[in-house]
């Protein structure tokens, strides 16, 4: 079958975020090669690996390239199905130069030095959840082109939470899976580890990781499985018991053989050669499975004629990189840098949970709508006596005279609350309800979805036209869940905004298509579609009324510290090797005795350090809200404590004189009523 005829898999190692960079090559896609920027900006944002697309031998080499300049990792692809799945380990035995891997299929040897390739996955399909978690949280808070998903350092502890397996394969000299090892955390005899076993499952397998690591050179590890959007790879969520179990183990396996059989980095480099001669073996692998453009360009003219097909793309590519070779290592450089981010990223919004108040308050709406429902379409007689006498009686406007009255009374108590409350001092706070006026500071890089400005709080209401041609409130978020500082000059103060009542000064409305909204992925215009976002910036002058109390942080006992740094020890083998004072090769009961006690200490001073370190004001004190229900807890934008006083009696003033009045006028209905 000829190179015209064979059809390419183009994967592509996806970025996290895009830029100017990006915008270009999108350009450049879709006009010299007709792709719609939308699905291909798609494709190069997220991850971990995607399938770009597919096509000849020609045209995929051609799209590698100018990816390739543009920072981008990917690698032409024959898809072929797995000649093999890996065998599950049973047992292993250790030694100085190899590993002996007992299987179900027979026994796997690793000699130091074998090329190994590693997915590390959970099977459970859990991941892909907090993965979009992150992602949405992340929009929201910093706008849809500064995501950062999670990384390998953070994908491996949520891999643990999940149902881990951990699969590796060994190549051959040609850089080709030759065989494959599947390891199912607690489904193996975990003697063979020695010192590295544990009690824990979990355990045994982080032991079996390193220990891979250890012996394979070089070794590449994957941990993006159900993260990365390629054919026959796809996981689904497992909700019940272990259906859908096989599925997604045969889609591990897919996965596995793709990534074992990727070539190098992805990346042009330069060709193994002895002598100056390249290495056929390396041009041959790149011509099947890797890079097979770039395995023709660095072989040169001579590999390329052997190779069909390879010689008008081999010179293409090579003039292709000679002209574009500075531009397209600035823009790698620049694609690779991390995204700098001083602040942590906001918490996750927690899931909303309803009150026992707001229980109450929804069964008794729904009892008073099935009682009017019933009224209304049964007998009336009774809906008769309540209109005569509910309104007659001065029942009606009694009760919105109490209602009036009460919320007036409240923000009564709210100014007097603020005006007897004095204002304390951050660095001599005391426990207790606490008043405090300062500059609103930033514990996390919060960011308003609308305005894309820091802040301290947002509110953000979302609001939908309808026939009638009135606003109704379809969504309402805010960030109560995300704490704030407060600096008065001599301290700062945490304080925690949930159920607080907020008023902030700056509101903005907006609508689609008028600037970067965050809430959908892409930018509309729907006149029938507003936003409406309440704003404290960081750096204004906040004013807070509430509770304060200390923060009760549960800290690790000394038998935590203990066993983690034992468990540390028996990982790093460089560091057990130093109580090896017999020098031959094993640890003996003395010497672990020796290594523990060290540990021990080391615990001990790192407990007692952590027990009688100072923490400062605001590491130990947080203002929230109280615990009785009757005491206010307010944070308002105002300049000083006089503005707060005077809008609580602008709040209140009318209140009172509206329920006076329905007072009078219901009092007036009952005398009329009752004849005087």
């Amino acid at each position: 079958m000829s190179d015209e005829t064979t059809t390419y898999q183009l994967i592509v190692r996806q970025i996290p975020e895009s830029g100017s960079e990006l915008d270009e090559l999108l350009r450049v896609l879709q006009g010299e090669y007709g792709l719609d920027s939308y699905t291909s900006r798609q494709r190069l944002i997220g991850s971990g690996l995607a399938l770009f697309g597919k096509g000849s031998f020609e045209m995929t080499g051609k799209i590698a390239a100018l990816l390739q300049l543009h920072g981008f990792a990917c690698w032409q692809h024959l898809p072929t199905r797995p000649a093999f799945t890996p065998s599950r380990l049973r047992s292993l035995e250790v030694h100085n130069e190899h590993l002996l891997f007992a299987c179900q299929n027979g026994v796997v040897k690793l000699e130091r030095g074998t090329p190994v390739v590693g997915v590390f996955a959970d099977v459970s399909g859990a991941l892909i959840d907090k993965h979009v978690k992150r992602l949405l949280a992340q929009n929201t808070y910093r706008g849809r082109d500064a995501l950062a998903p999670l990384s390998q350092k953070e994908l491996i502890p949520a891999i643990y939470l999940g149902q881990p397996i951990f699969d590796f394969y060994l190549l051959d000299k040609h850089g080709q899976p030759q065989s494959a090892v599947r390891v199912l955390p607690g489904r193996f005899n975990a003697a063979g580890l020695g010192e590295l076993a544990t009690m824990s499952s979990r355990g045994n397998l982080e032991a079996m990781l390193a220990l891979v690591e250890g012996y394979a050179q070089p070794f590449r590890m994957h941990c993006d499985f159900g993260l990365s959007p390629l054919p026959k790879c796809l996981v689904q969520r497992l909700d019940d018991g272990s259906v859908g179990v096989a599925d997604n183990l045969k889609s591990l396996t897919h996965y596995g053989w793709l990534v074992a059989r990727l070539q190098g980095d992805g990346r042009p480099q330069a060709a193994g050669s002895v002598n100056g001669a390249p290495l056929a073996a390396n041009v041959a692998a790149a011509a099947v499975v890797g890079q097979p453009a770039f395995g023709a360009v660095l072989g040169g003219d001579g590999v390329a004629a052997v190779v069909p097909g390879l010689g008008e793309v081999a010179r293409e590519v090579r003039n292709t990189l000679s002209d574009g070779e500075a531009q397209g290592e600035a823009k790698r450089v620049r694609v690779e840098k991390p995204l700098k981010q001083d602040l942590p990223a906001p918490p996750e919004r927690p899931e909303v949970r309803m009150s026992m108040p707001k229980i109450l308050s929804l069964v008794g709406t729904f009892l008073v709508c099935l009682i009017f429902i019933a009224v209304t379409q049964g007998d009336r007689s009774l809906l008769r006596f309540m209109a005569t006498y509910g309104l007659q009686a001065g029942v009606l406007p009694a009760l919105v005279a109490a209602a009036l009255l009460w919320a007036g009374f409240h923000f009564v108590r709210l100014k007097r609350r603020v005006e007897n409350t004095p204002t304390s001092k951050i660095r001599s706070i005391a426990m207790g309800l606490v008043e405090v006026h300062g500059k609103a500071w930033r514990q996390y890089a919060l960011v308003a979805p609308m305005t894309q400005s820091a802040c301290v709080y947002y509110r953000l209401r979302k609001y939908r036209r309808e026939n009638n041609n009135k606003w109704r409130l379809i969504k309402d978020v805010d960030s109560s869940h995300v704490t704030f500082q407060v600096d008065d000059g001599t301290g700062r103060v945490t304080v925690d905004p949930r159920g607080a009542a907020v008023k902030a000064k700056t509101r903005q409305s907006g609508y689609p298509g008028q600037s970067a909204l965050t809430f959908t992925a892409f930018d509309s215009s729907d006149e029938n579609e507003k936003w409406v976002e309440d704003v404290i910036y960081e750096g204004t002058t906040v004013y807070v009324l509430g509770f304060a109390q200390p923060i009760h942080e549960e800290g690790r006992s000394l038998r935590q510290r203990t066993v983690e740094k034992l468990r540390e020890l028996k990982l790093d083998r460089r560091a057990l090797q130093r109580y090896d004072a017999d020098d031959d090769g094993r640890i003996s009961e003395d010497e672990w005795q020796v290594a523990r006690s060290d540990a021990e200490q080391a615990a001990l001073k790192e407990h007692l350090a952590a027990g009688t370190a100072r923490k400062r004001q605001e590491e130990h004190v947080v203002i929230g809200r109280p615990s009785q229900r009757s005491m206010p807890f307010v944070i308002a934008e105002a300049a000083s404590e006089a503005h707060l006083i005077r809008n609580y009696w602008l709040f209140s003033l009318p209140l009172l004189v509206a329920g006076l009045a329905t007072a009078g006028f219901a009092l007036y209905k009952l005398l009329e009523f009752l004849g005087f």
